[in-house]
């Protein structure tokens, strides 16, 4: 009797103590794109104040959302691209113009697989860390700065994607 006690509290003991590969955070779900921030921000809509997530500067639509199933599928039906195009304005080192074009040539849509591992999503080869209900991904210097007369790029930012669950 007094085996089968040891017996079954280390059965209890090892199961319990044996991990999800997921950590408990579920990727299924609604993914809606809240941010695309840049470290220090920019103030592109000239309102007085700076904000480090694009999205709230430019009046471009954003309807961005992943789609994540139980099967393995991934889908988005329309991908948020506008096109920014940043310059340092000569003299200064903090003082930028930008040209704001918003995509208007329809909706980009895909669909494909994904695979997690605790707190990493892979899809398209892509990596995305998820914690909590933010889903993101770091795109090092993606964000070009160019001279004024857009000739030059004089230096760039990373650019952080921030999906929020719904």
């Amino acid at each position: 009797m007094n085996k089968l006690f040891y017996i079954l509290c280390f059965v209890l003991v090892f199961t319990s103590c044996s991990s999800d590969d997921n950590d408990g955070v579920s990727i299924i779900g609604v993914w809606e794109l809240t941010a695309w921030d840049v470290m220090d921000g920019f103030d592109i809509n000239n309102d007085g104040t700076a904000s480090t997530n694009i999205i709230d500067e430019i009046e471009c639509t954003n309807n961005e959302t992943l789609i994540f199933e139980d099967n393995g599928v991934m889908s988005s039906n329309e991908t948020y691209n506008p096109d920014i195009n940043i310059a340092l304005l000569e003299g200064t080192t903090d003082e930028y113009m930008f040209n704001v074009s918003c995509d208007e040539q329809g909706i980009i849509g895909f669909a494909t697989s994904y695979s997690q591992t605790n707190n990493t999503v892979i899809f398209n080869d892509i990596e995305f860390t998820v914690i909590d209900n933010q889903l993101f991904r770091v795109i090092k210097e993606s964000v070009k700065i160019y001279n004024e007369d857009f000739t030059e790029v004089v230096a760039t930012k990373d650019l952080k994607l921030v999906y929020t669950k719904r």
